[in-house]
Formats: C-alpha cells, structure tokens, sequence
C-alpha cells in the first residue's frame, strides 16, 4: 500500500516523465562518456552538477510561492566574492567570509521578500532590479576576477568520506534533508497555498506578504550553499561567475515539472531537472558538438517537458 501511495504521488507531481527524460540523457552518456559508472566519473559528474542542483532548489522554492527571482546568479557571484576577497589561510579568515557571505546572501533574500510581500512589485522586475544591485556590489568588491581561496576549503569539497560518500553527494543530501524538515512545517503547505491561489490564500487567513518573505528566505539556505560549493570549485571570484546558473535555474525548474504559475510541483522534481541539465552538457561535450547546441537542445526539451506536464490537464478536458 506505501509503494502504491509512493507511486501515485510521484505520478501526480509529474514526476514519471520527468524520471524518464532523466534515464534517457543517463543512457546516453553512459554510452558517451568514457568509465561512466567508476567511482571516479561519478564523483567528478556529481561535483559538476552540484551548483546547479542547489541552485535550483533555491529557484524552486520561489517559483512555488507564485513568483520568480531573477536575482540568483548574482546573489551566488556576490557570495562567492565575499569568500574570495575575505579568506586567508586562518581558520578564523574562512569562518568570517563564510558568515559575511551568509549575511549578505539573507539580505538579498530580505530585500525581494520586503519588495514582493509587502511591496506588491512583480517578482521578475523586482528581482532583475535586485540582480543589477548584487552585480554592481560585486563589481565594487572585486573589479576583476582574483582573491584568494585556502586550499583546505577547495580540498575538502573534492575529498570522499570513507572513499565511498562523495563531499558533494552529502551536500546535496544535507540541502534535500533541510527541505524535508521545512515539509514538516506549516510554512510548507502555506507557499504551496500563496503559490496555486493567493486569493483563496489571504481569505483563508494566510499571510501571503509573509508567506512570500520565508520562501525566499528558505531559498538564501540553498544559495548560501551554491555558494561555498562554487567557490571551492572555481578557487577564486569573479564578478561574472554566476550569471548562467538564473535561466539554467528556471530551466531545470521547468523541465523538472514546476508551474512557473506556482503551487504545483515538487522540489525534487528540479533537482531532476538541473541533473538533467549537466547530463545533457555532458552528451554535447563528449559528443564533440558545438556549444550552440546545448541551449537548442535544452530548449526542445524544456518544451517536451511542458508538454507532458499538460497531458493530464488536456486529457480531463477531453473527457469532461
């Protein structure tokens, strides 16, 4: 009976087809990719993949509350900027940059929450506006790319646990296991509320400005985690570093089955969808494709995604 209910859970969240777009762009990697199932291809895969899977999750959560943010990228680059012009070799030089970063990141998160709650600004245009403010703090921080990144920081996010748990698969299942306590929550049910119908919402006795406010605070927990993985990565900041991960975000939001309308989806199903994503650079790559095809190939298959996420809804209306 569990594994029935399991099954039609992930059914209803859309999530069989997203499943099998995702085997799809494994199989054919796996027969693309040199040593794809070793251990060490798949901790490289998985290392790569991460941002974007973190990322998205932050995307996620938003778009599920009914809005959008624009702002991602740069609210990622001006973290990583932080960390990279703050740390020294001193342990207390890398907990200061983690905690600065922290504290800039909430106060992104803040300020889109206050202007889209309370302010009633529309999400995309607010957010953008927020995005050109983090890019120019950046700027002024680190004009050009450079600072400086311990090397026990970027080690430990290449390193395995045991040689068998890769850093960055515990990250992900930390990030996955913090949105499995916020399902817990009251605040869980109430952006999926805000998000499929404010209205009904408000005259419900929800606070929507509220509402609003936390899931863009829930969404700095997963930046704040983007982050510190692409800092370790890259080992320096750069003004520019996150500008891609915004519209790849609400690209593996879409593809993993969300409502860009709110209040539909699931959070997993974007992880899927950002997993999708760099499987689907990794085919292009080991295929000796030019790069202009990565963003035809992704938007073909953001449309398929959106076609099967509409079959149920166009079926009930044939049969109604």
């Amino acid at each position: 009976m569990k594994r029935q209910n399991f099954m039609q859970k992930f059914q209803q969240n859309g999530l069989l087809s997203i499943f099998a777009i995702f085997v799809a762009v494994v199989a054919v990697n796996a027969w693309l990719q040199p040593g794809f199932f070793t251990y060490d291809v798949f901790e490289s895969n998985l290392a790569s993949f991460t941002p974007l899977v973190l990322a998205s999750m932050a995307q996620a959560v938003v778009v599920l509350a009914g809005g959008i943010d624009m702002s991602i990228g740069m609210s990622i680059t001006l973290g990583t900027v932080i960390m990279a012009a703050t740390m020294h070799d001193a342990p207390g030089s890398i907990l200061l940059g983690i905690v600065l970063a922290i504290a800039a990141t909430l106060a992104v998160g803040v300020l889109n929450g206050v202007t889209i709650g309370y302010l009633r600004l529309p999400s995309i245009i607010s957010t953008f506006a927020v995005s050109a403010v983090c890019y120019g703090a950046s700027l002024l921080i680190m004009p050009q790319p450079g600072g400086y990144v311990p090397s026990a920081f970027y080690e430990t996010y290449t390193a395995s646990i045991g040689s068998v748990l890769p850093v960055s698969l515990l990250v992900i299942l930390v990030s996955l296991l913090v949105w499995g306590i916020f399902r817990k929550r009251k605040i869980y049910r109430y952006i999926y509320a805000v998000g499929g119908n404010e209205a009904a919402a408000y005259a419900n006795g929800i606070s929507t400005k509220k509402v609003k406010l936390y899931a863009f605070l829930i969404a700095c927990i997963f930046i704040v985690l983007t982050s510190l993985v692409v800092v370790a990565q890259t080992s320096t900041g750069d003004a520019n570093i996150g500008r891609s991960y915004t519209l790849n975000t609400i690209a593996a939001v879409v593809i993993g089955g969300i409502s860009l309308q709110g209040g539909k989806g699931s959070v997993f199903g974007a992880v899927l969808g950002a997993l999708i994503i760099g499987f689907i650079s990794n085919i292009i790559f080991f295929a000796n494709l030019s790069s202009f095809y990565q963003d035809l190939i992704k938007g073909l298959i953001i449309i398929l995604a959106l076609t099967l996420s509409l079959l149920p809804a166009l079926r009930k209306k044939a049969l109604a």
